[in-house]
Parts: C-alpha cells; sequence; structure tokens
C-alpha cells in the first residue's frame, strides 16, 4: 500500500457525515449535503482514499462526488465491518469510533478491497426504484401484523393496504419504463424471465447488479448475491456451512423467493425433493437452488441465449 496515501473514513448518516482518520484525534463533522460535502473534498490531499459503509441511499452523494474529484473511493459492506470491530476488539459503536474504524480497516485491507466504481445510469436508477419497491412491501408487511386482530381498524387497514397495492403497481409501471428505455437492459430482462421461478421483479433486480459491475465469472456473481457457502473447519472437523452474506440483501432475498417458487415447478421439484431426501432442511434445500438460478442468470447474461432446460440446468 502506498502509505503517502491519506485515508478518510466517513460515519454516514441522513443529515450528517462523521469523518477520521486511524489513529488520529481530530474529527470533522458536516452536513451530508452537496455544497459542505464539495468543499470538504476540495481540501483534501490529491489522491486521498475515501471510505464509508453502504447505506441504502444515504452514501451515494459523498461517493459520487468524491469519485467524480478524482479520489479514491471505497463502499465497504456493513457485514464485514461489524465482524472486523469484532476482530479487532472494539467495544463501543459510536459516530466517531465508526469513521475510525472505517479508515483503519481500508488501511489494513485495502489490497483485498474493491475500488468503488459509480454504475451506469440506468442501471442505478433501476436500483433506485428497486429498492423503494422494497421498502413499500416492506412497510405493508408491517401493517399487516401490526394491525392483525383488530376489528375495529378493519375498515382503516383495507383503505391503506389498497393504497400501499396501488403505489406498488404504480412502482411496477415505472420499473417497466425504466427497463424500456435501455434497449440492452429490456433484451437481458425478457431473457431473464424465461428462467422457470424468476419473475418480473427478480429478473429485473437481477438487471440491475449484473449490468452495474459485469461480472466476468460466475463465481464472482454468487459471491456478490452472498449466496455462496463460507467454509467453518479446522483440523479434522468439517463444520456446518454457512451463508458469507456479503452482497446486497435485497438481491439476496428476491432470488431465495425465486428459488422457493422453483420448489413448486415440474423442472425444480424433482431437485428440490432429492435435497430434501438427503436431510437438507428445506431453507437449505431454497438456497441452492437460488444458487443455481443465479448461474444460470449470470449464463444468460453472458451468452444472449434464453432459458433452455436441458443445456442450462447443466450449469454448475
Amino acid at each position: 500500500m502506498d502509505h503517502k496515501q491519506a485515508v478518510y473514513g466517513v460515519d454516514v448518516a441522513k443529515a450528517k457525515l462523521v469523518i477520521g482518520q486511524y489513529e488520529a484525534e481530530a474529527l470533522t463533522e458536516i452536513d451530508n449535503a452537496p455544497e459542505p460535502i464539495t468543499a470538504w473534498l476540495a481540501r483534501l490531499p490529491a489522491g486521498s482514499i475515501v471510505a464509508m459503509e453502504a447505506t441504502g441511499t444515504y452514501h451515494r452523494l459523498l461517493a459520487q462526488l468524491a469519485h467524480a474529484m478524482g479520489l479514491t473511493v471505497y463502499v465497504l459492506n456493513p457485514q464485514q465491518l461489524k465482524h472486523y470491530a469484532r476482530a479487532v476488539g472494539s467495544r463501543a459503536k459510536t459516530d466517531p469510533i465508526d469513521a475510525r474504524l472505517i479508515a483503519r480497516y481500508v488501511e489494513h485491507e485495502r489490497a483485498k478491497l474493491r475500488v468503488w466504481q459509480p454504475p451506469p445510469p440506468a442501471a442505478d436508477a433501476l436500483s433506485r426504484l428497486l429498492v423503494r419497491r422494497q421498502a413499500l412491501v416492506n412497510a405493508r408487511q408491517m401493517l399487516v401484523q401490526s394491525l392483525s386482530g383488530l376489528p375495529a381498524l378493519k375498515g382503516c387497514r383495507q383503505t391503506l393496504l389498497a393504497s400501499f397495492k396501488r403505489m406498488v403497481a404504480n412502482l411496477d409501471l415505472l420499473i417497466r419504463a425504466e427497463l424500456a428505455r435501455s434497449p440492452d437492459m429490456a433484451a437481458l430482462h425478457r431473457r431473464l424471465t424465461t428462467i422457470v421461478g424468476v419473475g418480473e421483479i427478480v429478473a429485473a433486480q437481477l438487471v440491475a447488479a449484473l449490468s452495474a459491475l459485469h461480472f466476468t465469472r460466475a463465481d464472482a456473481f454468487i459471491a456478490y448475491t452472498g449466496l455462496d457457502p463460507r467454509p467453518d473447519d479446522s483440523g479434522e472437523r468439517r463444520g456446518k456451512r454457512r451463508l458469507s452474506k456479503h452482497g446486497p440483501a435485497l438481491l439476496r432475498c428476491l432470488l431465495y423467493n425465486a428459488g422457493m417458487a422453483a420448489t413448486h415447478s415440474k423442472l425444480f421439484k424433482p431437485r428440490y425433493l432429492q435435497l430434501r431426501a438427503r436431510g437438507l432442511q428445506s431453507t437449505e434445500a431454497i438456497v441452492i437452488l437460488a444458487r443455481k438460478l443465479a448461474r444460470i442468470a449470470f449464463a444468460l447474461y453472458k451468452s444472449g441465449e434464453t432459458f433452455d432446460a436441458q443445456r442450462h440446468l447443466k450449469t454448475t
């Protein structure tokens, strides 16, 4: 690593940014808005590194402005930082501690990290719509659970749920319109929906991911989804494999839903039953199918083909 490069860790919130450096006491706090961010970035030494956690949408402005000014940007997985904090014995969690921890992590692990690049505008716009759609779906589910069992609120509950249904439908129209603006993304979306178990929204999420990062290998894409099994072995002991869960949670959730849908299809149900007969729990079997669907999606992305069961079921 080039130690002449200054590394700044940024704890991002909706309104504020707290900025720190590893082994430096000084902290900077600015508003999470274009003018103060641009002014702060302009004061940094040339070639500086700016690192932050992925926060859904709140980190996007900082990442985009820092990249536009020629700085090296890292957008880090919160789960990895959580494990790193435990590994280094961090016993507290505050904004200043988080900012310094981010800087420390990049100082020591930079060689293993991917430099952030802004996604293509079309893929970014599609991704934003999908995130907002999921927020609505989650809110609807929370309302269903919290208002159930209250007969006095039945009318209000039905009105609210109908409103949510209309908003989700409107977002679906916006997602289709965004896909239609890009012939390449629209064509990929059509090919992905030919996969058994993959519906329009799952396919749209796959399009956003595949179009944004341009993976060269299927294994790299599987690792990105977080559906890759993580070994837990020591000596002769072979521990239980668990998912790394390092990728975006929404993509992983939707692929799991696709795997669940595939278990009811004539094509994938026999494989699901084989996995259950081997002693796997239903969740484990669905994850394996979800991983299979992700590999097939990658194969269609690379080949430009539509789904062919005889050929693509052989995809490892």
